[in-house]
């Protein structure tokens, strides 16, 4: 009788176990009773578009007859009300987007339409023409979308160096990438109220973050050195918004304006070749050391000469030469790779809170100015080698 009992009571429990285990059986194979599908009129780019890959719209999608941007259609082999209204919903969506992006940017140049995609984090507005990129050439909608993937990849990146969260980056950024120096020139000081005659990239870094740019041809002659440009500039509107929203540069901050978006940029695409000055830009062949910074700098601390913290913690960003520039990037390279992002983090938060570096800096790694310059140099020697690669 016990074991009937057991047995009873066993069958029971795995009774009431099988509504967790349970799948109800899907009734429509086309839509796996989502109610929509994806619109076959994309081709290949439909694998860029869709909202798994963080797109929520874009303007050559929009002009779909078939899906109207929404990107996914009614399933012809049921009926799901909700699926239907959702698509319907996002039609409109993307409708009034693009009737607002259309007279924020392109209403300002009176010229051909930009490209336009909204992501998670970004709204970019583009109209480069088609480039290589590895071996591939890649025309303008396509490459826009990559620019959409690598700016969404680079706030990742940023994000987790510094263990953040999204709530400590939680702006959206406009990125306006244009063809001609003509449209660059209307566009940039509109949208970041500056500029200059010959700029090649303008910033507004707070309270709304702006980088609008066109690819001067000598120092950014192909899709390698917009990237490096993009990732550069991006990165100074990431480290201005990341809270407490403050801009670095002009508070005597400037190996830390520049020397993240250097680490970044060398992290990224592997050479740093841009400074944040139009009279250095637009000299050709302006660098240093072709952008490879790790053999510079060895060869500096090897011959005695390295920069002392002491007195290139206390540089504006307009103020650094390109040995400073280099000494930025690897002092922040150095704190990153021996202390860790956390305590970068917290060392930022307390520099943005205007905390003084004598104070922000032994609080944060367990250095003074004055003595974090042994570790510097005994780190450089270890790890830098003095050969290019």
């Amino acid at each position: 009788m016990r074991a009937i009992a057991w047995f009873c009571w066993l069958l029971c429990s795995l009774g009431g176990l099988a509504p967790a285990f349970a799948q109800a059986p899907v009734q429509c194979r086309n839509c796996r009773d989502q109610g929509t599908v994806p619109c076959g009129k994309h081709g290949k780019l439909l694998a860029q578009e869709l909202p798994e890959k963080g797109v929520i719209a874009c303007s050559v999608a929009a002009e779909c007859k078939v899906c109207s941007g929404a990107i996914l259609i009614d399933c012809k082999q049921c009926s799901k009300p909700s699926g239907e209204s959702d698509a319907l919903a996002r039609q409109q969506l993307v409708r009034d987007w693009l009737v607002q992006r259309r007279k924020t940017i392109d209403a300002l140049t009176a010229r051909e339409p930009y490209f336009h995609l909204q992501t998670t984090h970004y709204d970019l507005a583009f109209n480069l023409k088609a480039a290589t990129i590895g071996k591939e050439k890649v025309e303008p909608h396509p490459r826009m979308h990559i620019y959409g993937e690598r700016l969404e990849a680079l706030r990742a990146l940023f994000v987790q160096t510094f263990e953040l969260t999204d709530a400590d980056v939680p702006d959206r950024m406009l990125v306006c990438m244009s063809e001609e120096a003509k449209d660059h020139g209307v566009l940039g000081p509109r949208l970041t109220g500056m500029g200059t005659a010959n700029s090649v990239g303008l910033k507004l870094m707070g309270p709304e973050f702006v980088y609008s740019m066109w690819p001067e041809r000598r120092t950014l002659p192909d899709d390698e050195a917009v990237h490096r440009n993009i990732v550069h500039n991006v990165t100074h509107l990431l480290l201005s918004q990341m809270r407490p929203m403050l801009f670095l540069g002009n508070k005597k901050h400037g190996w830390l304006d520049e020397g993240i978006p250097h680490w970044f940029e060398d992290k990224i695409v592997g050479r740093c070749l841009n400074f944040c000055f139009e009279e250095i830009l637009l000299q050709p062949g302006m660098n240093f050391h072709g952008g490879k910074w790790r053999p510079a700098v060895r060869k500096l601390v090897d011959e005695g000469k390295a920069l002392s913290f002491a007195a290139l913690s206390q540089r504006n960003t307009d103020e650094l030469t390109f040995v400073e520039h280099a000494f930025a990037f690897a002092y922040v390279d150095f704190l990153l790779a021996t202390q860790g992002g956390a305590k970068f983090r917290d060392f930022l938060r307390a520099i943005k809170r205007e905390q003084p570096t004598r104070d922000a800096l032994p609080a944060a790694f367990g250095f003074t100015p004055l003595s974090i310059d042994a570790a510097f140099v005994q780190w450089v020697k270890a790890t830098y080698s003095p050969l290019a690669k």
